[in-house]
């Protein structure tokens, strides 16, 4: 059972029912869990109040066509994955929180009366059902306050709604609680992050996100997740259908290799040059030029990739300062592809905006055997989702 969720200045996301006395607590250990269509990613640390102590921050390959989108495809194959997970590694906790996102959640906004905060959640709801053919008794809803808007001559309160189809939540925690995990809260992507901006801002007097526009792209396998936050707040997000692994197809067909050597050969080649190379190499290569080599052919079709990946991110970048009427600070990339060798300064100057990896998302210590600009890099999402409310 999932319980009504409580809209508030910050996302709130999507709690399990639990006992009172089973509330959060500070200092607990606890999983963190960030399931994607490669990679598995799993964070064992406890909340405290200086921050987020990190004890081990492990990684698998997600178990192929057992995850999609979301979706939990083959039950049986992550189940083995995360038994052998927590097992292997001697994890003392079965307390779990995980964040997750697909293109199946429905995101909108709202302009609503000023109202008490209990009140929005029922108002949130009417107006999904107001402007989407969907039935909303199938959705889980988690609305939160995004900003202040005047209307016709009325302050309004800006609110962004998700919701997230029930059968989603439920696969989740039959999944979870069939291998004696404990589920306390799910939350989505781009709130795992505004989680951490604020919980940044909060501890560092001088964050680099107080009082500014900044867009945080999650460069996934399969997707790429854009998401606008102002002032540290989410105001819009965006998912692309694209991906490193469009850059292991490249290659595999290249190569006439399965895509896991290819993943191999990517690392391979992205060693040895940038993207920052490719482009002044090969970037005024004619439409209809043959290169002499399959090497050369390839470096080529990689490039054209990334490139797209640039008009897809622009597309989306163009209509957020369009729709929203503000300019963007900054861009912070993150996932696996975001540490292909190069990307982040190629992004910067296609899109003419600042553009880096974070070195820093909140206040948290690591293990010594951690790399903490890795766990930045791979380990966003979990580490948001410790944060829960």
């Amino acid at each position: 059972m999932i319980e009504k969720i409580k809209p508030l200045a910050k996302p709130s996301g999507f709690k399990f029912t639990k006992k009172k006395a089973q509330a959060k607590a500070t200092d607990k250990l606890t999983i963190s869990l960030d399931v994607g269509s490669h990679n598995t990613k799993m964070l064992v640390g406890r909340l405290k109040p200086s921050g987020i102590l990190i004890e081990k921050a492990l990684m698998e390959l997600t178990p192929a066509n057992s995850y999609s989108d979301g979706d939990v495809l083959d039950a049986g194959q992550l189940t083995a994955l995360l038994k052998d997970m927590t097992t292997r590694n001697r994890i003392a906790s079965t307390d779990l929180v995980f964040s997750v996102e697909s293109t199946k959640f429905i995101k909108r906004e709202f302009a609503l009366p000023q109202i008490p905060n209990e009140d929005i959640i029922g108002l949130a709801t009417y107006e999904m059902m107001q402007y989407l053919p969907i039935d909303i008794s199938e959705y889980s809803i988690a609305p939160h306050i995004i900003g202040e808007i005047e209307e016709d001559g009325a302050k309004k309160i800006r609110v962004s709604v998700c919701a997230v189809p029930k059968s989603i939540i439920q696969t989740y925690q039959k999944l979870f609680t069939g291998i004696g995990l404990n589920p306390l809260s799910m939350e989505i992507h781009s709130n795992s992050i505004e989680k951490l901006i604020q919980f940044h801002e909060k501890s560092s007097p001088n964050s680099v996100y107080a009082n500014k526009s900044v867009v945080f792209i999650d460069m996934g396998h399969s997707f790429f997740n854009v998401s606008f936050y102002e002032k540290g707040l989410y105001q819009f997000n965006q998912v692309i259908e694209a991906g490193g692994r469009d850059l292991d197809s490249i290659i595999s067909k290249a190569l006439n290799i399965n895509e896991k050597k290819a993943e191999k050969v990517k690392r391979e080649i992205f060693r040895k040059i940038s993207v920052e190379d490719l482009e002044s190499k090969y970037a005024n290569a004619a439409s209809d030029y043959h290169p002499g080599s399959v090497k050369v052919k390839l470096l080529i079709d990689l490039l054209s990739a990334i490139t797209q990946w640039v008009v897809q991110i622009n597309g989306v970048i163009s209509y957020m300062k369009r729709s929203k009427e503000k300019s963007i600070d900054r861009i912070y990339i993150y996932g696996g592809a975001s540490q292909i060798s190069g990307l982040s300064s190629f992004l910067e100057k296609s899109l003419g905006i600042k553009t880096t990896v974070p070195k820093s998302l909140c206040r948290f210590t690591c293990a010594r055997d951690i790399d903490k600009q890795i766990a930045v890099a791979d380990y966003g999402n979990a580490l948001g989702a410790f944060l829960r409310a």
